[in-house]
């Protein structure tokens, strides 16, 4: 898979397509036939809002991704690094989700939220990403910890505004359950901060 599918709008972006809806329903829309499983669970009605998020989190997961993996080889408390495996293996299958449904809708590819025209809510800046990896111990622990736990919240957010607007069952159900999971990692964040 291409690493630029990896990658999706911010979350102004969603804003921006949810301000559009006022108190009028999101434009409804149906997935084009195709004949893939994925393409076939899709198929059913989906909205703007569905869109949106599946884009955004797409890119969301992958930079999650990006920051947990830096935590492999520089940080020094294990409770970080079980945390930044999980990350990982809860986010690897997640993508390849979003990318069916991004892929079922017959949408494009999300933007590279790296490129410098993309406003971010959450989104780690690729200086900020470029600095943290240049530490280790200590100093990368408190540093990965505060940028994740930002990136979680906005991870929240985006979720939390798909089970609100979205219409698409298979976009909610992940948007509830990716809510779920990131609450649990902030939760874990703070702990550690507080310990």
């Amino acid at each position: 898979m291409p690493h630029a599918v990896l990658r999706f709008l911010p979350a102004v972006a969603l804003a921006a397509a949810l301000a559009g809806c006022s108190d009028e329903a999101p434009q409804s829309q149906t997935a084009p036939p195709a004949s893939s499983p994925v393409a076939q669970q899709a198929a059913v009605p989906f909205n703007d809002a569905d869109v949106a998020f599946a884009r955004q989190a797409l890119a969301h997961h992958q930079q999650g991704m990006d920051l947990a993996s830096l935590a492999e080889s520089r940080a020094s408390n294990e409770q970080l690094k079980a945390l930044a495996k999980r990350v990982i293996d809860t986010h690897e299958p997640e993508i390849a989700r979003l990318s069916g449904l991004i892929e079922a809708w017959g949408q494009p590819a999300p933007d590279d939220p790296n490129l410098e025209h993309v406003q971010r809510d959450g989104y780690i800046s690729p200086g900020d990403m470029a600095a943290l990896a240049g530490l280790s111990g200590k100093d990368f622990d408190r540093q990965f910890a505060a940028r994740l736990l930002r990136q979680r919240e906005a991870g929240v957010r985006i979720a939390d505004a798909e089970t609100q607007h979205g219409r698409n069952p298979d976009a909610r159900d992940l948007a509830a359950t990716t809510s779920r999971s990131q609450q649990q990692e902030i939760s874990d964040l703070r702990g550690f901060q507080q310990g």
